[in-house]
């Protein structure tokens, strides 16, 4: 999201964002607020994590940031430590986990652990 892109919001549309860090352009954004073509923003990643202090869009009253923890929560990390737990289960018992984000990469994986549980034994 650049400033050409913030100028084709609708004028007073608030603009919310928890995707990654140096997606949207932050002076843009800033720009944007100032001029009142936006009328807030909702921030959860930065370029730089944490901004700084002085970061020009933690100043601002119509804007609410959050450093990247927008959504932890108790229910949330008893699920992230569930399902981590179940992966590393299945892939001891010698499957392929579910839920593999790069599954390119499991391929090397299997040989690789064949090769050390070849020379453990």
């Amino acid at each position: 999201m650049n400033a050409e892109a913030f100028a084709c919001m609708k004028r007073g549309e608030i603009f919310i964002t928890t995707a990654r860090g140096g997606i949207h352009d932050e002076n843009a954004l800033a720009k944007a607020l100032q001029s009142g073509h936006l009328a807030g923003a909702g921030l959860d990643v930065w370029e730089h994590e944490p901004p700084p202090l002085d970061h020009p869009l933690l100043a601002m009253e119509n804007v609410f940031c959050t450093y990247h923890v927008g959504g932890v929560s108790h229910e949330a990390r008893r699920n992230v430590a569930a399902i981590s737990a179940e992966q590393i289960i299945v892939v001891l018992n010698g499957a392929r986990p579910p839920r593999l984000i790069n599954p390119e990469a499991w391929p090397a994986f299997e040989d690789r652990r064949r090769r050390i549980l070849a020379n453990a034994m």
